[in-house]
């Protein structure tokens, strides 16, 4: 197998009630511009904020039922080693995602090392396919993204 190279950190992922309103207080605070974009097919809104070169993406989920159900079962805030992870409205970090030339070497490595995948395919995502590793293994979800070639990113 070809081995795979990280490019770059292409996403911080953070999960939000209200990624328009949560994008503009980032915006304000920062004083730049971001966007936010509508994807229908994947019941999502995506705020995407791009500042020293990290791009955000504030995720807030559109299906009803999951918007519903995202911090039952959270006792919120939820806090650890002295910092908020989650806030008391159930939002926060959601994920890093790192682009790589090779998906396949970098899942591949993750299960020679004893750790899980989340996703026995790579879905669709993007402007490519992606997976993830699981949180349990390595503190907090990573996500690997691996361009399609021809495919366009929805979110630029």
């Amino acid at each position: 197998m070809v081995e795979g190279k990280v490019t770059r950190v292409h996403h911080i992922g953070v999960t939000v009630n209200d990624a328009t309103a949560t994008l503009h207080a980032w915006e304000s605070l920062l004083g730049c511009k971001g966007k936010v974009v509508d994807i229908p097919g994947h019941k999502l809104k995506i705020g995407v904020l791009n500042i020293a070169g990290v791009t955000f993406f504030f995720n807030e989920t559109t299906d009803p039922v999951k918007k519903g159900k995202t911090a039952e079962t959270l006792k919120l805030p939820v806090e650890l080693g002295g910092h908020q992870i989650v806030n008391k409205k159930g939002e926060g970090m959601s994920h890093i995602a790192f682009e790589t030339t090779n998906i396949d070497y970098h899942i591949g490595k993750a299960r020679e090392n004893g750790m899980g995948v989340m996703l026995n395919k790579h879905k669709d995502a993007l402007e490519g396919v992606c997976n993830f590793i699981n949180p349990e293994d390595v503190a907090l979800p990573l996500e690997f993204m691996m361009p399609v070639e021809g495919r366009k990113n929805p979110l630029e």
